[in-house]
Formats: C-alpha cells, sequence, structure tokens
C-alpha cells in the first residue's frame, strides 16, 4: 500500500495479459477466428475482439450494447495497474470473492476512499457504495443488470458535452448533468477536468472539424487505454488526408496488437497502392487476426503486383479468413463476408451463392438483400436487383439501407419519382446518416426541387458539419441559384474541413473570381 496515494501498488513484476485474455475467449463481445484454442496463445490469434463501436459503447466508453466484461475492463486504470481477474472474482464461480467493500479495500485505503470527504455521500447509502459511483449498472433483457468494469471516475461534465450517461443522475434521475457537473465542481475544486478520449471519439463518429487531430492526439497518446487508441485508428480510417494515413501507418508498427489490427483494417480503405505498401508485410505479421485482415484487405491486389512468396502469403491469409468465416457458416454475417471475398476476387458465381444463402439463413439480415443487389448491378442486372430489394423490404419496412439501394436504382432506371420517394424514406428513418441525407438532397436538386434540396443539405449540415459531401453541395447548389454569398461561406466551412481536398480551393476561386 503507498501512504501517500492510498492505492496498493501490486509486488514484482506486472502479470502478463494471459488470464485476462483467458477470460476474454467469453467475456468479450468478439468473434471467432480459429477454434484450434492452445493455453497461453494470444487472444487476437483465436479471436477478433470489438472496439468500441458506435453500437456497443457510449463514445466515452460506457457499455451500450451487450458488450459483457473485456473491452470494459481494458479502459480501466486497473489494467494498466496489473490488476487481472482473479484479484476479484473467484475464477470458478465466477462471484466476487469477497463482499465487495472489503475487495476494494485490498488496493484502495477504507480510511481514505471509504469516507464522506471523499464520496460525499453517507455511509450505507448506494452514493457511499464504491461500485454504484465506478461500476454502474446496465440491465439488459429486462431481468439481467450488468456493471461496467471500466472503474471510471463518475464525468457528468462529459455528460453534459457529449450527452453520454453519468452515474450522479443513473441515481438522481430527476436531476441533470450539469447540476451533477457542478456539484462536483464544489466538492473537488473547478481545476481543469483531465481530457478524455470520449471527446475525440465522439468528434470522429459524427465527423466534426478537427476530428482527425483530436483523433492523432489521442492515438499518440500511449497512456490512453490501448482499445480506445485503436477505436481512434478506426475512425481515422473513414479519412484519407495525408496526416490520417500518417497516423494509420504509424499505427502498423504499435506496441499493442489491437492498435496494429485496427491500423490494418483503416489501411484496407485505402488505394491500391497505399494497401500494397502498407500491408504487403503484414500477411506474415502476429497474432493471427492481423494477418488475416491484411490478406482480406489485399484479397484483390493483382497477382503481377506481388512477387511469387507474396503470393504465397496472401493465399495463406485467405485461407485462413475462409476458415475464420466457415466456423461461423450458419450466421448471415458470415456467409455474407464469404460473399464480398468472392466478389472481389471475382468469383462472382460464388458471391451470389453466398448471398442467397445469408438470405435464407436470417430473411431479416438486411446486408444480404443490399449486397445480393448490388452485385445484380455490377452485371448490368438491376431488376433482378429490384426484386430483391422488394423482396428484402416486405420483409424489412423500416431499413434505412433497403430503402436507399432502392432509391439508387431507380435512378439507374430514370424512374425518378420513386427513386425521391425512396431516397427521402431512408434519409429519414436514419437521420444520423450523412450519406442519405446527401442523396436525397442531390436527387431533389435534380429533379428541380431545389428550395427543398437546400432546406434537407441544410439540416444535414447542422448534423454533419464536418462532411465535405454535404458542403461541396450546398456550396454548388447556391451558386447554381445566383446566391453566391452563401455559396461562398459554405465554401469557406469546405476549405476549413477538408483543406486537402481540391475542390475546395477550386470552388472558393471560382466564386471569388465570380464565376
Amino acid at each position: 500500500m503507498d501512504a501517500a496515494t492510498g492505492i496498493a501498488r501490486r509486488a514484482g513484476p506486472a502479470p502478463t495479459r494471459l488470464e485476462v485474455e483467458m477470460c476474454a475467449r467469453c467475456h468479450a463481445r468478439r468473434a471467432v477466428i480459429d477454434e484450434r484454442y492452445v493455453h497461453g496463445r494470444p487472444l487476437l490469434d483465436t479471436h477478433r475482439p470489438a472496439l468500441l463501436d458506435r453500437e456497443l459503447y457510449h463514445a466515452d466508453g460506457q457499455i451500450l450494447g451487450e458488450v459483457y466484461e473485456y473491452g470494459s475492463f481494458l479502459q480501466s486504470k486497473m489494467y494498466r495497474a496489473g490488476v487481472t481477474c482473479s484479484d476479484c472474482h473467484d475464477p470458478h464461480s465466477l462471484r466476487v470473492a469477497q463482499p465487495t467493500a472489503t475487495a476494494c479495500a485490498r488496493c484502495h485505503a477504507p480510511e481514505r476512499f471509504d469516507t464522506s470527504a471523499h464520496h460525499h455521500h453517507r455511509a450505507g447509502t448506494p452514493g457511499g457504495s464504491c461500485v454504484e459511483c465506478h461500476m454502474p449498472t446496465r440491465t439488459y433483457m429486462v431481468v439481467d443488470p450488468r456493471r461496467d468494469h471500466s472503474l471510471r471516475v463518475p464525468r457528468p461534465d462529459l455528460s453534459v458535452k457529449l450527452g453520454t450517461p453519468d452515474a450522479c443522475t443513473g441515481c438522481h434521475r430527476d436531476r441533470t448533468p450539469r447540476w451533477a457537473a457542478d456539484a462536483l465542481v464544489r466538492w473537488y475544486g473547478p481545476g481543469p477536468r483531465p481530457a478524455h478520449y470520449g471527446e475525440a471519439i465522439h468528434a470522429g463518429r459524427r465527423g466534426l472539424p478537427g476530428a482527425d487531430a483530436q483523433l492523432l492526439r489521442v492515438v499518440a497518446d500511449r497512456e490512453t487505454p490501448a482499445i480506445a487508441r485503436a477505436t481512434a485508428v478506426s475512425l481515422l480510417g473513414h479519412g484519407a488526408s495525408v496526416a490520417s494515413i500518417q497516423g494509420i501507418e504509424g499505427a502498423l508498427t504499435d506496441a499493442d496488437p489491437l492498435v496494429r489490427l485496427a491500423a490494418v483494417e483503416a489501411a484496407g480503405a485505402l488505394g491500391l497502392d497505399s494497401r500494397l505498401r502498407l500491408l504487403v508485410p503484414a500477411l506474415d505479421a502476429s497474432p493471427a487476426a492481423i494477418r488475416i485482415e491484411a490478406a482480406r484487405a489485399l484479397a484483390d491486389a493483382p497477382a503481377e503486383r506481388l512477387t511469387a512468396e507474396q503470393r504465397r502469403a496472401l493465399d495463406r491469409g485467405l485461407a485462413d479468413y475462409r476458415r475464420a468465416q466457415e466456423i461461423n457458416a450458419d450466421r448471415p454475417e458470415a456467409q455474407v463476408n464469404l460473399g464480398n471475398l468472392a466478389e472481389r476476387r471475382g468469383e462472382h458465381a460464388a458471391a451470389e451463392q453466398a448471398y442467397e444463402r445469408a438470405v435464407t439463413l436470417d430473411p431479416s439480415f438486411v446486408p444480404a438483400y443490399v449486397n445480393l443487389a448490388d452485385h445484380y448491378r455490377a452485371r448490368q442486372q438491376d431488376p433482378r436487383g429490384e426484386r430483391v430489394l422488394r423482396q428484402g423490404l416486405a420483409r424489412n419496412p423500416d431499413a434505412p439501407a433497403l430503402h436507399h439501394s432502392l432509391g439508387l436504382l431507380l435512378v439507374r432506371e430514370r424512374r425518378y419519382a420513386d427513386a425521391v420517394a425512396s431516397l427521402a424514406r431512408a434519409a429519414d428513418l436514419a437521420p444520423d446518416a450523412a450519406q442519405y441525407a446527401y442523396v436525397y438532397g442531390v436527387a431533389l436538386h435534380s429533379t428541380g426541387q431545389t428550395d427543398r434540396a437546400l432546406a434537407v443539405l441544410s439540416r444535414a449540415h447542422d448534423r454533419h458539419p464536418g462532411d465535405a459531401e454535404i458542403l461541396v453541395a450546398l456550396s454548388t447548389i447556391n451558386r447554381e441559384r445566383g446566391a453566391r454569398e452563401a455559396a461562398m461561406a459554405y465554401a469557406r466551412k469546405l476549405l476549413e474541413v477538408a483543406p486537402e481536398d481540391p475542390r475546395a480551393r477550386q470552388i472558393l476561386g471560382e466564386l471569388e473570381r465570380g464565376r
């Protein structure tokens, strides 16, 4: 026990990841990539854990979806300090090994932390309980409350900024995060709160101006949990600025395999030349998840661009990728993945069969219909694609991706009125999808409904102020209708959020020259 801090430090060398990764086989949101588990192998040799994805975690890393414990625990200071699962839990019963307060007191001196001077609540009340403040619960399936294992300090100030939950108003349901944040200032002083990776992840998810710079700072900060740094890398993959590509390239050699895996996946969205330069070395990388992802990202690489040894490494990686999908062959996601791989490899009959199997396995799985229809589009068989999309809509009438895909198909068929209706439905069902709003706005403008187009695009810009495509549309449409000042204002915003986009200077230059 450190008398100065009241917090214990582990004696001797820090333990390895082994125990936590063993538990993660069951206690993580993950995909299995190899059933041949051998005790002591890294988790990423056999499993691919989820990052802090939008549908699973709040932007600050708090639990949202059903994610179990691993992804949360990786965010904790305790994990970084060498605490393992069995320090708190009996490994056989999984119960907390001691009463909660006693378990916490093993590392946190109660005379310092189990006092009203620390928690500012009466002893014996929920507010005086360690776990109620630092491990709040979320209930799943109505009856299953689970504690957030990130063991975080409550940050209602982040809730004010990001709209995330906080433990304080989780109990005080009649109060606001602003009230809770003010209370913490009264108790602990107004000193600046530490920067939190949640702000960068929030900006990256929403495509806010300056998001890449925030994400790059998170990636470079070795004190930030690796799962948060990996998530930041994955969000960098949404852009293609020089700085973001450099950030992805640097992350490919990071010490943490989760960060390296995220970098390989992000690099997979780049052009062929960049993918070849960055990812060919990863075809022989460890752990297995990294080389499998590298192979998937290079599946369409022309054979003549690779050496004989590189082609063999790619073939090995693709075989491993197929085996990983076949482990879950009863799931539509795996069949769509196999279809996508076959499509990229030019194996079009196999791709069609895989997509059809996915539809058969789960008629409610929307990506199967979208990918099958896109397969027909590439074969100039849109009538078959339309039948697929309408079949999907009959089973999933509120699926925005199906309405959007159908709208694009109807545009190609020159059935513009029906197309606009489908695109409008997609945008209404998914108001946070910038692409849907952009396409709908452009379609309105193309059919002579310019005022409605500008209204749609303006609302979309309010939701997605950093989206370059929306800004291009707003600037060019305003220029076409003679609203030069509005066009210039949007062009300046475009230059601010996407300074490397050649369209930004071109549009602004033309407007300044009166064109």
